[in-house]
């Protein structure tokens, strides 16, 4: 859980503002300040910084290989308040702290041989605290966070779709389920479930996903079984750093989820002809 501290710290730290976090802090009349190197500088100058620590940290230990643990992160910062309200809509580290989570969220990383991947949201004011003569706002951060050992994660894999092989774009998919099978002659003429497996004659690819929605009309006009009964589309597949896969196929069932206030979803059932 260190590792993932420290590169929570290392994103808020790539600008302009200082944040630390992990030891015991000391609190001025006016200001929290810490005396560092600074570069060009024969003595020490005082920085002043916003501190973070770990308010929650919650594991979740699976039974594999690859030692596979699921945590529940919530990082506190302290943001000194210059003036007499917090207005969260104007403040530099509000603004800056959003945009790390924002940056963070969806991606994986490996630190120290580990690797990670995130689910973040926006951080909550959690209101104010009073230490000497100035206020400081509490903001506190949740991360959900996956640990692995080895292995690959969903989002290790970019999935594009298009009407030509051509024109493809990315698209919103998860919920994936690839099924590659061999077909072979029947090992008996009469016979329609006996196969006989020195006889391959061809592949059959079919891909099962979910998209959010995103002004893919072609889909759409699948769910409303308006598209072409000849229709063909191209999907393509980057996994990691390896060459893009691509397979012609057709759509052999569509289906559609509307919910008031959720994501309009298209689950789909391609086949490669």
């Amino acid at each position: 859980m260190q590792a993932i501290f420290d590169y929570f710290l290392e994103q808020l730290n790539a600008g302009d503002l200082l944040y630390k976090g992990n030891y015991v802090f000391k609190f001025y009349e006016d200001k929290m300040v810490v005396l560092e190197a600074v570069t060009g500088k024969l003595v020490n100058e005082e920085l002043e910084f916003s501190p973070v620590s770990v308010l929650t940290k919650q594991p979740i230990v699976f039974v594999e290989n690859n030692k596979r643990i699921d945590w529940l992160l919530e990082f506190g910062i302290l943001i000194r308040i210059k003036g007499q309200e917090y207005d969260k809509t104007t403040d530099l580290d509000y603004a800056n702290i959003a945009s790390v989570l924002l940056a963070l969220q969806g991606t994986s990383a490996t630190i120290e041989g580990k690797k990670y991947t995130f689910k973040t949201q926006a951080p909550n004011y959690q209101g104010m605290a009073v230490m000497g003569n100035s206020k400081y706002a509490i903001i506190s951060c949740t991360l959900n966070v996956t640990q692995i050992d080895f292995g690959y994660f969903g989002q290790d894999s970019v999935w594009k779709f298009g009407t030509t092989a051509e024109n493809v774009a990315i698209i919103d998919a998860f919920g994936i389920n690839k099924v590659s099978t061999r077909r072979f002659y029947t090992g008996d003429k009469k016979s329609t479930t006996d196969n006989d497996y020195n006889k391959v004659i061809g592949r059959s690819m079919v891909i099962s996903m979910t998209i959010n929605y995103n002004d893919e009309t072609a889909l759409l006009d699948e769910t409303d079984s308006t598209a072409d009964l000849d229709a063909t589309y191209w999907l393509s597949e980057t996994f990691s750093s390896e060459t893009p896969v691509t397979w012609n196929m057709t759509v052999e069932s569509a289906s559609e989820i509307q919910t008031k206030g959720g994501v309009k979803q298209i689950t789909l059932r391609f086949v490669e002809i």
